[in-house]
């Protein structure tokens, strides 16, 4: 029976899956079909079938509602054929009366309980209705009656997964990868299910699998890397890359995630002479710039980490990470002019990026362009309202411009939710010492802050300010002098000696500090003053 295109469109599931032919048991009205000479009985009403045919011939025009009639007087006469009613269903479910195509789908099956196509037909229906309890139930039948069929095995794969049953939804795509092992396709599922599935184990299996299997699809090596690279085996990855080349031979693709599991295993110079290799050779893939970037990063080789930042914007200018990338070194610069001139243009393209936001708005802080800072700081948290580092800047900013109670809630905010946040209980303790409140607060968050990172220079000068203005002055001498061990070059911590010196009665030992403190702060019109004092 040729189904209408119309029909065509409940197949909404089946589509994702492919098409196959579900070998259904021959209708006794099948064309040619050879009567059983044991159940003669069983042929054809004669009249029935010319009955059948014009109602066939009308389906097929699409006249849907004179079909039905053609179909009924069929029915009449041949009440106990099944194909009649699947007719019939299918003609109601084309006009739009689906209750009327589920009862006679209902009607086929009842007379025939193995009838493949009715079977089909209502579970399709019962998808589009998004009845898919019910649905299930009836691909679980064809399943038995056809267990080669892969399509029923990924029908019921895809109704498990979206009943976020994701664990049998994966074992089903290895099931039906099983009965067509050449389609490579459905193992990836499976693959993606067990990532989902966060069965690291499984997924690496498979992808290991798959990679053998297609070495030259490079993505499947990919995850598979990645898989290994979260699970710190990297000498695993490292053998199956070694494998495959000596395999299949050596590919630039398989020597660039060579170049990346060096770098992430922490063989920086292995890691930095494959890479530079396959930038070279090969120069489409954006992974190996980045990773080549964070390695001049952490060489200190700013002028060749800014020339591949230069690089990555003029070959993937659509990729917001070449501009961040860049950006970080002008914020190794401490130039936040050229931040601002390089990401601005490009904020509106990339208005959903935090990152790219998050970065022109503290470069504006910076510079003490406040309101500007707060504008994308805004923008930024629209966009992750949950950073820490965002919460952080936005916190000593409002500090800056003594909207304190904007700030205390934000560290209050950030130390409820993470009582070890020693850079919240830090800042928030400077902050209350500077403005002269709470000290005894302050000193108790400061202790806290200490007792998290106790080599932590900003901390160490903390505390010790917090003495000083306690009048402990032995105390904060102690601690100041070990944030100066630490941050020798730190204009704020020599002010805060000299202060404490000067408190003491050691006028010239206090001046001597405030002038190392000027010579690093030239314009700070306090810390002129102070010199001047000699």
């Amino acid at each position: 029976m040729k189904i209408v295109k119309k029909y065509n469109f409940f197949i909404l599931l089946i589509l994702l899956i492919g098409c196959q032919s579900t070998n259904p048991k021959k209708s006794i009205y099948a064309e040619n079909a050879i009567p059983d000479k044991d159940k003669i009985e069983n042929q054809p009403n004669a009249e029935g079938l010319r009955y059948f045919m014009n109602g066939q011939m009308l389906m097929n025009q699409g006249d849907f509602a004179m079909a039905i009639i053609e179909f009924q007087q069929a029915l009449n006469l041949d009440p106990n054929v099944g194909e009649i009613h699947t007719a019939i269903a299918e003609c109601y479910w084309n006009i739009g009366k689906t209750e009327l195509s589920r009862n006679h789908l209902e009607s086929a099956i009842k007379k025939d309980p193995n009838d493949t196509k009715a079977l089909q037909m209502i579970a399709d229906q019962l998808i589009i209705q998004k009845e898919y309890n019910e649905a299930e139930k009836y691909f679980i039948q064809l399943r038995k009656l056809n267990p080669k069929n892969v399509r029923y095995t990924i029908a019921l794969a895809e109704l498990k997964k979206i009943d976020k049953n994701l664990s049998e939804a994966m074992d089903l795509y290895l099931e039906a990868f099983s009965l067509e092992p050449n389609r490579y396709d459905l193992l990836e599922t499976a693959g993606r299910f067990a990532i989902n599935l966060n069965d690291a184990v499984k997924a690496k299996s498979i992808f290991k699998e798959l990679s053998k299997a297609i070495p030259d699809e490079e993505r499947y090596l990919g995850i598979f890397i990645d898989l290994v690279s979260r699970s710190n085996l990297f000498d695993e990855g490292i053998e199956h890359i070694e494998e495959l080349n000596n395999t299949y031979g050596e590919t630039t693709g398989r020597r660039g995630q060579l170049g990346l599991l060096y770098y992430r295993s922490g063989s920086t110079d292995k890691a930095h002479e494959l890479l530079e290799s396959v930038i070279s050779d090969s120069p489409n893939n954006p992974n190996y710039y980045f990773s080549l970037f964070d390695i001049y990063m952490e060489k200190s080789n700013y002028k060749k980490a800014a020339e591949l930042g230069d690089e990555l914007i003029a070959n993937y200018p659509e990729d917001w990470r070449g501009y961040y990338s860049r950006s970080l070194v002008y914020m190794n610069e401490n130039n936040s002019e050229a931040i601002i001139d390089l990401l601005e243009p490009v904020s509106e393209v990339f208005n959903s990026t935090f990152s790219i936001q998050y970065l022109i708005g503290l470069a504006h802080s910076r510079l003490k362009q406040y309101d500007l800072a707060i504008s994308y700081y805004e923008k930024s948290h629209l966009i992750e309202p949950n950073s820490t580092s965002l919460l952080h800047s936005m916190a000593i900013l409002y500090d800056s411009i003594k909207e304190w109670e904007k700030s205390d809630n934000i560290y209050i905010d950030l130390i409820d939710t993470d009582s070890l946040d020693s850079q919240a209980l830090n800042n928030y303790a400077y902050s209350l010492v500077e403005r002269n409140q709470n000290l005894n607060k302050a000193l108790i968050m400061a202790k806290k802050a200490i007792m998290l990172e106790p080599k932590n220079a900003s901390y160490l000068d903390t505390i010790g300010w917090i003495y000083f203005k306690l009048n402990q002055i032995e105390k904060a001498k102690e601690y100041l002098e070990s944030s100066l061990e630490i941050s020798k070059d730190n204009s704020v911590v020599l002010e805060h000696l000299g202060d404490v010196l000067m408190k003491d009665n050691k006028q010239k030992e206090a001046i001597n500090y405030y002038k190392r403190a000027l010579a690093l702060d030239k314009n700070n019109p306090i810390l002129i003053k102070k010199v001047s004092l000699e």
